[in-house]
């Protein structure tokens, strides 16, 4: 992890197009490289980001996916910046819109088909041992040669071995705490979430994600 300095900072950031910040600062900037940068704030004196900083586990999580041939940021470099307590990753992004962006414009028949396709991506994740906390539809995309891809990769682990039942429902659940992503894949276009699911995992593994989608919105409506 390369150190910077508050000068080497702001000189990166020169000519930078912000794309998120919040009260402390930038998060996510466009470089005028054309490559992104991820920061990451430490808020607190102990924190696990001392031994564990987010960007390391962004570019190992990228890098791994990328060895499960599952399209992921290319990594450039991490860096430290000690007197700003960040730390970031320096990352090319991958091309493509989000599935929530992709959806929006597409007809219910359409869709139908994308959720499928979804499904079966979910499912080799899952037979993957990929266990993404922050899986939801903006953090999925489409890349122009219609395979899915994943970005925000910090909150992840990868295990080599499928997901235990458990995972795979608080999985599901980590995605319908989205009002519209919820509707699409439990309302709209449910069997075919499951029917694509299915395609990667087997029925059974299919029908267990019935079981949870259903406790899942019996515990959302009380």
């Amino acid at each position: 992890m390369k150190n910077l300095n508050e000068d080497n900072l702001d000189a990166l950031l020169q000519g930078a197009r912000v794309i998120e910040e919040d009260g402390y600062g930038i998060k996510v900037a466009c470089l005028a490289s054309g490559d992104y940068l991820k920061l990451y704030r430490r808020k607190r004196l102990l924190s696990s980001a001392l031994w564990s900083p987010p960007a390391r586990r962004f570019a190992d999580n990228a890098e791994h996916l990328r060895r499960l041939n599952i399209p992921a940021p290319t990594i450039v470099e991490t860096l430290r910046v000690p007197s700003r307590k960040l730390n970031g990753v320096r990352y090319q992004p991958l091309p493509g819109d989000t599935l929530r962006s992709h959806w929006q414009a597409l007809d219910d028949e359409r869709r139908a088909a994308e959720v499928e396709r979804f499904g079966a991506f979910l499912g080799q994740l899952h037979e993957l041992g990929v266990y993404f906390r922050s899986l939801h539809l903006g953090n999925v995309l489409i890349l122009p040669d219609g395979r899915f891809g994943l970005i925000d990769l910090s909150d992840m682990q990868i295990s080599g071995r499928p997901l235990a039942r458990w995972k795979r429902e608080r999985n599901l659940q980590h995605m319908l705490r989205y009002a519209e992503d919820s509707h699409w894949l439990t309302v709209l276009h449910r069997q075919n979430l499951l029917s694509g699911y299915a395609q990667y995992c087997g029925r059974v593994s299919a029908d267990r994600l019935a079981q949870a989608l259903r406790r899942l919105q019996g515990a959302g409506e009380h």
